[in-house]
């Protein structure tokens, strides 16, 4: 999904977990999983394909145009998530608890409506993305 989508989305998850529970914690954390877990593309875009402009649209340019060669996304995957749970559990924490449902919404929409990916619900273990070597050349369709 693109990000006006994610924004769009995530706005409208944050403005009814507040209007469900009264939390802004909760709301906050809600539009932090379900927008600003796409920090990790710019994480990826800086560390790992060493591309130094942060202009956005050079940015979105370089996604968009499919030529990232390696897709770490340490955010979006299976495993962090299970871990924040597990987390969640423990400390009961509102925006954490929003955090995670605000990224499992994002996550299922990217499987959904991202039509690049060669296997979009195995794409989202890290585990997966690890076997192969995260190189889009396996993950990506194009």
């Amino acid at each position: 999904m693109k990000p006006e989508g994610h924004l769009l989305t995530a706005a409208a998850a944050s403005a009814g977990a507040y209007l469900a529970t009264g939390s802004w914690e909760f709301a906050a954390g809600a539009f932090t999983g379900g927008f600003w877990i796409d920090l990790d593309h710019y994480v990826d875009y800086v560390l790992v394909e060493r591309q130094w402009s942060l202009n956005p649209f050079r940015f979105l340019a370089y996604y968009l145009g499919n030529r990232a060669r390696r897709l770490v996304l340490v955010l979006h995957s299976y495993e962090l998530m299970a871990a924040l749970i597990v987390l969640a559990l423990f400390l009961k924490n509102q925006a954490l608890v929003g955090y995670i449902l605000g990224a499992a919404m994002h996550m299922c929409l990217d499987i959904v409506y991202n039509h690049d990916l060669r296997h979009p619900v195995r794409f989202y273990s890290f585990a997966y993305r690890i076997a192969h070597a995260f190189e889009a050349t396996h993950l990506l369709r194009t």
